[in-house]
């Protein structure tokens, strides 16, 4: 029976080892090609530029990710899971309508500048992150959206307006002005944010004048 106890023992310390060998591999891999993709751009980065990134061998990639899309859609997923626990934070527990819209855009807007790497990330690959809208990583971020929405509307925060229309609006004003946003020099998310906003309380009359 001891024998067989530490036969036992020894294999789920061999299991472990093995399960982290492989968590920190698809790590290193992550880590590899935020930093490529930020660097080169989506369509210039190769699966070849990710490995040399890591100490792994170079077939080691694809016992992790089939190909370049796949790990693209990756790192962009691991992104807004970190975001959707933002919005859970932030306009989630706002209490009237404009506080909905100001946390929901500088949620969105701070999490994209606050790291160098990830505003390069941004800067580089719009266009590619744009294809992934209808990913289930990304699509989580706008379920969420639409609960948050439709809990305000429960509330008395928000007015009883169309779910969908003003998820979408509310999305497709933050992609799209935080890609303006990232162009400039110096980038300022508190005006990006204060911008989006007016626009949703106020429209054009309440936006700021320049």
């Amino acid at each position: 029976m001891d024998d067989e106890a530490e036969v036992t023992t020894e294999q789920r310390e061999r299991s472990g080892r093995r399960e982290q060998n492989k968590a920190e591999n698809r790590t290193a891999l992550l880590k590899a090609a935020r930093a490529v993709f930020a660097e080169m751009g989506y369509g210039a980065a190769s699966v070849r530029d990710i490995v040399r990134r890591t100490d792994l061998a170079s077939g080691t990639f694809y016992n992790y990710f089939k190909d370049k899309d796949e790990i693209f859609e990756a790192v962009v997923g691991e992104l807004t899971g970190e975001l959707l626990k933002r919005h859970r934070e932030g306009r989630a527990r706002a209490t009237t309508a404009e506080e909905f819209f100001r946390r929901h855009y500088s949620v969105y807007f701070e999490f994209v500048v606050e790291d160098p790497e990830l505003l390069a990330l941004a800067r580089k690959n719009f266009t590619a992150i744009r294809t992934l809208f209808d990913k289930p990583d990304v699509r989580a971020l706008a379920l969420a959206l639409n609960e948050d929405i439709r809990a305000a509307r429960t509330q008395g925060i928000l007015p009883n307006v169309d779910v969908s229309y003003l998820a979408a609006s509310m999305a497709g004003i933050a992609f799209e002005i935080s890609m303006v946003m990232v162009a400039r020099d110096p980038v300022d998310p508190a005006a990006a944010a204060e911008f989006a906003t007016r626009l949703m309380m106020g429209g054009l009359d309440n936006v700021p004048r320049r």
